[in-house]
């Protein structure tokens, strides 16, 4: 056989392509799945600690409990508390005393961001 018919020949070896095409292209796809539902895992952590943080906010508005309350559902989510950024805020009375208030909850993440709006 002389090399041009070889290169044009269908003959070949299943193995190999499986390990040339289907290892490779698995390999990339469980890495960006895995990308995916850590960014999903993170985000739903965001939602969460803004919903119970703004209720715990709510039932004693002390911005100390506040505090402590969204330092430990940080914990129990397994993310790192330096990382975490979060800011309260009440309109029309600041401290979140007076009825018809409400506070709004931000908190973010790197790229990701997550609110809470709950009215005392």
């Amino acid at each position: 056989m002389n090399l041009s018919t070889e290169i044009m020949s269908d003959r070949g070896s299943a193995v190999v392509d499986f390990i040339g095409f289907g290892v490779l292209l698995q390999i990339s796809v469980l890495m960006f799945s895995t990308f995916a539902l850590s960014v999903q895992h993170q985000q739903f952590a965001l939602e969460a600690i803004a919903r119970h943080g703004i209720r715990a906010h709510v039932l004693i508005p002390d911005r100390g409990n506040t505090t402590r309350v969204i330092s430990e559902l940080v914990a129990d989510f397994g993310l790192k508390p330096s990382d975490i950024e979060w800011s309260l805020r009440c309109n029309p009375d600041p401290n979140c005393v007076e009825p018809g208030s409400i506070a709004l909850l931000q908190i973010k993440l790197g790229g990701l961001s997550a609110e809470a709006v709950q009215g005392i």
